[in-house]
């Protein structure tokens, strides 16, 4: 992307222009028809330089007029017609090409603008659209808004996200061809306001109790973070100073009428702290230059429009995790909705930080133990989007997998890296090397991959392209002043059958003297030893809240509870049938038998007190039997031959 510097040149009065392309249009529709023009969308013969957006407005309905000015740079060798996505129910009255009024074909969402000569490469098109009417009569809502917010009146709005901005205005709805800059221009009612994204330069009063509320930003914006807001709305705004950069940056505060700001005030002033600690974390608020700010809608959530969010509420992590989103989604935008996990999953990963920084770690670790529950609710499903499910807006927006599991894994990469300071210099290089553009999941992996030294290849596959989570099993007890963990893990996924995961495990002394140990699991099954002198009292695992996973048991084996008078097992070395004797009437237990390699390559449930293992399907070596009884596991080894 690159920055449109400068002032565009005045535009022809607009009366002028309208009749004179309503006069040509019926001949432009004409000429049309009677030429054989290719109606295929090519999105890759131009790159969008700046979207000047100018538009009436009203607070009762959807319907809008006015026109669109986009710059397009060519960039293929010539092209002689150009597209753009626009709903059909818009009735486009006339599309002038670098002041030429040019021919257009209107259908299927798409507007197809034949050029007045062949472009080549690098040479500009100014294509400025007049259109009106309403983005649809009757069904689903989309792009565009109407609603009432009792007792205040109506409001209008857009919220486009991921690929309906082409029912507010026309667009190439492409994530990596952001615009350069984009003015938007809205009229309405002097009793009203229209909130933007930029810096509102100026209120031009009109005639007939009109208002033009002209908005402009000159930093790169994506084309569904560009949005309107209309309505009755007092301007509640203040500054905010960040030391660490020596910036202020301004907070505009687009509300209802009162009681609104009295019942608001103290959670939309939190906005300054959520401003200065993300500022720190993720380096200098990257519109500081133009504003942060919130239009207030009846919405049930939040959208992240570049510098001015729409939202429903002021709710503490509606907050935090919309201005978030301004470094990832609106900075550094995802290449594809396949990697919405670099909008969402961060901005929800922000809404930890907002708590462990400003609230406390308890209520950090409560929102963490929330998110891993979501996921295990549902236990399939890949952070990444299957292709297929690109178009599928539920699926991208899934709350589940792109945000709560998408927060997790972000979780567990700062727990695999173990430094905080590293981990989020690494976050604020990565934006800064991403800014202004698009990147991916596999973009993040390769640059944490630079950075660290640390292969994160496995984790990927495991966490942001496989499914599921892992389930343990675990018994632990003390022999010599070694702490021994028999681990068991299982998958909730067929497609992930191992998570290699660095397992944190708090051992308790009775001196009080407690710590911090990590093994990392390989295997499905596997035994980790660690000698700590020392009366260990209890063992537990992952008391933080880092790894999303499921304890299925955890158990303490005491000294004199040894496989000797708890069960028997016979012959060892097996040829045919191993015999399994309980001492007593043992209720239900679990056996697994697993390889060398930890792979479970056999699983049986009963409640007999006795079991016949049938061993003659397994080649002849060593293997673990593993008797999952009474909160406890216990192995054992078994020599085929």
């Amino acid at each position: 992307m690159r920055l449109l510097s400068g002032i565009l040149p005045v535009f022809l009065l607009f009366g002028f222009l309208h009749i004179r392309h309503l006069v040509s249009q019926q001949a432009v529709i004409q000429n049309l028809n009677n030429r054989d023009i290719q109606t295929e969308y090519s999105k890759d013969s131009y790159d969008v330089r700046f979207y000047k957006i100018d538009l009436n407005v009203s607070d009762t309905s959807i319907y809008i007029s006015g026109s669109v000015l986009i710059k397009a740079e060519v960039v293929v060798q010539q092209v002689n017609r150009l597209s753009f996505d626009l709903v059909s129910n818009y009735l486009v009255d006339s599309v002038l090409v670098n002041s030429i009024s040019s021919q257009f074909r209107h259908n299927s969402d798409i507007l197809s603008i034949e050029l007045p000569d062949v472009f080549i490469m690098g040479q500009i098109a100014d294509i400025l659209v007049y259109y009106h009417g309403k983005a649809y009569d009757s069904g689903e809502e989309k792009g565009i808004y109407n609603r009432k917010a009792d007792p205040f009146g109506n409001y209008t709005y857009t919220l486009t996200e991921p690929l309906s901005a082409k029912y507010f205005y026309p667009c190439k709805q492409i994530l990596t061809d952001k615009a350069d800059s984009s003015y938007v221009f809205i009229t309405t009612d002097s009793t009203l306001k229209a909130g933007s994204n930029g810096i509102l330069e100026q209120t031009v009063k009109l005639p007939d109790g009109k208002s033009r509320y002209e908005w402009k930003s000159r930093h790169p914006i994506a084309y569904y973070l560009i949005s309107m807001a209309v309505g009755k709305y007092v301007d509640y705004s203040f500054y905010v100073y960040d030391a660490l950069h020596d910036d202020s940056i301004l907070v505009v505060n687009y509300i209802y009428p009162e009681p609104c700001l009295t019942e608001n005030k103290s959670r939309i002033d939190e906005t300054g702290n959520f401003l200065l600690l993300f500022s720190e974390i993720y380096g200098p608020y990257p519109y500081a230059d133009e504003k942060y700010g919130h239009c207030l809608v009846p919405l049930g959530g939040g959208m992240e429009h570049q510098t001015m969010t729409t939202l429903g509420n002021f709710s503490y992590l509606l907050v935090a995790h919309e201005l978030a989103h301004q470094w990832f989604g609106d900075y550094v935008t995802c290449s594809a909705w396949q990697d919405i996990w670099i909008n969402e999953g961060f901005a929800s990963y922000s809404e930890y930080l907002a708590l462990e920084n400003l609230d406390s770690k308890e209520s950090a670790m409560a929102w963490m133990e929330n998110a891993h529950n979501y996921v295990k609710n549902i236990k399939t499903g890949s952070i990444y989007l299957p292709a297929e499910d690109t178009l599928n807006v539920k699926r991208i927006f899934d709350y589940v997998l792109s945000y709560k599991k998408g927060a997790a894994i972000i979780h567990m990469m700062r727990h695999e890296l173990g430094n905080d300071k590293e981990f989020f210099r690494i976050l604020r290089d990565f934006l800064s090397t991403y800014r202004n553009g698009n990147a991916s999941g596999e973009d993040f992996k390769n640059f944490l991959q630079l950075q660290t030294g640390i292969d994160f290849t496995d984790f990927f596959n495991q966490w942001y392209y496989g499914e599921g989570f892992p389930y343990y099993t675990f018994s632990w007890l003390t022999r010599n002043d070694t702490l021994i963990i028999h681990s068991l893990q299982e998958t909730s996924s067929e497609t992930t059958p191992l998570f290699n995961t660095l397992m944190p495990f708090e051992v308790l002394f009775s001196n009080g003297n407690d710590t911090t140990i990590s093994f990392r699991q390989l295997n499905n099954f596997q035994i980790f030893e660690k000698h700590l002198p020392g009366i260990i009292s209890d063992v537990r695992f992952d008391p933080d809240k880092w790894l999303l996973s499921e304890v299925i048991k955890f158990g303490h084996i005491a000294e004199d509870k040894n496989p000797g008078n708890i069960y028997t097992i016979f012959p060892n070395p097996v040829k045919d049938e191993l015999i399994l004797l309980f001492d007593e009437e043992p209720g239900d237990y679990t056996i697994r038998i697993v390889d060398l390699s930890g792979k479970i390559i056999h699983s049986a449930a009963g409640t007999n007190q006795y079991e016949v293992i049938n061993f003659k399907p397994y080649r002849k070596g060593p293997y673990i039997l593993l008797i999952d009884i009474n909160d406890h596991l216990y192995a054992s080894k078994i020599i085929k031959y």
